[in-house]
């Protein structure tokens, strides 16, 4: 059986919830998954935590799989989601852990830095982004806008709707 028409097989053995179909798909992308959820974390751990989050979500879920030719694209989509999922929840954790190593300043508490880190999480990527661009990595608007490809005026702009957003966050004082 030619190998295209043996993926087809296995896909559809999958979808129908045979679960060696869908181990052996699993093992012939494998290390294909892994290199994908690397180039998101750049953690071994953190790469291979995603690879086997993906997976069992891709398990629970082959079935709502339509187009069996999508097969690949579909589980890198799922690996890729689980990898910036992990990188997310490892910069809160990072952020958390450098609030409380910051000396209390200008009448700062521990905790109203990790109330600040959580909304900076909290923000929509572009946000966040241009956020620890200017406030953590001190970057000028101008270096901002060079290393992102925008304008300084977007840049400017997107910086004031995040300082909007994190007064309201913060004034609101909720999850998000």
């Amino acid at each position: 059986m030619p190998k295209r028409n043996r993926k087809d097989s296995l896909i559809k053995k999958a979808m129908r919830g045979d679960p060696k179909a869908f181990g052996e798909l699993i093992r012939e992308e494998r290390e294909y998954l892994y290199r994908v959820a690397f180039q998101y974390t750049r953690h071994e751990s953190d790469a291979l935590d995603a690879v086997q989050e993906g997976v069992l979500k891709a398990y629970t879920s082959i079935r709502s799989l339509r187009e069996p030719e999508a097969f690949r694209s579909w589980l890198t989509r799922i690996v890729i989601n689980s990898a910036i999922g992990i990188c997310k929840k490892r910069r809160l954790w990072e952020g958390l852990e450098s609030a409380e190593d910051i000396p209390e300043q200008a009448g700062v508490s521990a905790e109203e830095k990790t109330e600040l880190y959580a909304a900076i999480e909290c923000l929509p990527e572009k946000y966040r982004e241009v956020v620890r661009l200017k406030y953590f990595d001190d970057l000028t608007t101008r270096q901002i806008a060079q290393r992102l490809g925008i304008a300084e005026g977007t840049v400017s702009s997107t910086l004031n709707r995040a300082m909007e957003k994190l007064r309201r966050e913060l004034k609101e004082e909720t999850a998000c």
